[in-house]
């Protein structure tokens, strides 16, 4: 696809493709083991994506902060037998604003897996949400800190918004002001932060994407789990009410994406990752999600379930 820019008051062209897309390895589903990663992964590779996002807080290969040899080893050869490029998801409680340690070491093991494995980057979940300060301060700090490894290493370090939205997100990353620390857009997590407000949705969106190194999609109806009670927000009731982050297949929620994939083919170069976590309720439906995905991008469409 085609994208028109200005230069010298001159109208230039220019092509603006999505790099590949992906799918991730849910943290939950490999529970330390060698065998599932090697049959998703297979199974990924047959479906046709291009990258494989690996969670090494479900391959047991990071114990107190550090690098384990004799669990790293196997993981890198199991990887190395596949086609699919890689990036790698960081832990989803570690976070740099909180004052601990661990997460720190823990970040930066993650990073180290990252460059062993040949990943393009780290996921991070944004810490910083609220008008703290002191927290938003120590979050940029530390990723500061991060930046040298980064850049020796080849590895980018990608800010998610969990409970910000892409303006909160992007404060963060543009504070950091380095290369190798850049936004990763979570459509999903972005859509139940408006409470499926389409217009602010598509506006923030468009805010972020020419900072973007990696997007996250997944559907879902616009519905935060905090404003329901715990009985309905719970799995497996959340399906029924259509609440929370339930990661369902594209087009089976409210999120408007031949709207969202419009900017996307105008703003954004970058890795499009699938995020469908529950396999038992959704593997069947991951084929067709791609092959949305891949029209979309082409400008395409997609039907809504």
């Amino acid at each position: 696809m085609l994208r028109r820019v200005s230069k010298n008051c001159e109208k230039l062209w220019v092509a603006t493709l999505v790099k590949g897309f992906g799918i991730n390895i849910d943290t939950r589903r490999l529970s330390g083991s060698y065998e599932v990663l090697r049959a998703e992964l297979e199974k990924f590779q047959r479906f046709g994506f291009d990258y494989a996002e690996i969670p090494p807080a479900g391959l047991d290969v990071i114990l107190d902060g550090k690098i384990i040899s004799k669990r790293l080893n196997p993981i890198q050869q199991i990887l190395k037998s596949f086609d699919l490029k890689f990036t790698v998801h960081g832990p989803d409680p570690v976070n740099l604003s909180s004052g601990r340690e661990e997460d720190f070491s823990i970040l930066s093991a993650t990073i180290d897996f990252a460059s062993s494995v040949g990943a393009e980057s780290v996921v991070y979940h944004c810490g910083w949400f609220d008008e703290d300060g002191e927290r938003k301060k120590r979050e940029i700090e530390n990723l500061k800190k991060l930046c040298d490894k980064l850049e020796k290493v080849c590895v980018s370090l990608v800010v998610e918004n969990t409970k910000q939205t892409i303006e909160q997100t992007l404060e963060i990353v543009q504070a950091v002001n380095h290369p190798n620390v850049r936004l990763l857009i979570d459509v999903g997590h972005l859509f139940l932060k408006l409470r499926g407000n389409e217009k602010e949705f598509l506006r923030q969106i468009s805010l972020g994407l020419p900072h973007a190194f990696e997007l996250h999609v997944h559907d879902n109806f616009g519905r935060p789990e905090e404003d329901y009670e715990p009985s309905v927000a719970s799995s497996p009731f959340a399906y029924l009410y259509g609440v929370g982050d339930l990661h369902l297949p594209i087009g089976c929620g409210r999120i408007p994406f031949e709207e969202l994939f419009e900017l996307v083919r105008e703003k954004f170069d970058g890795i499009v990752v699938l995020e469908i976590n529950d396999l038992n309720r959704f593997e069947k439906d991951i084929p067709e999600s791609l092959e949305k995905l891949r029209n979309l991008s082409a400008a395409g469409g997609v039907r809504h379930a």
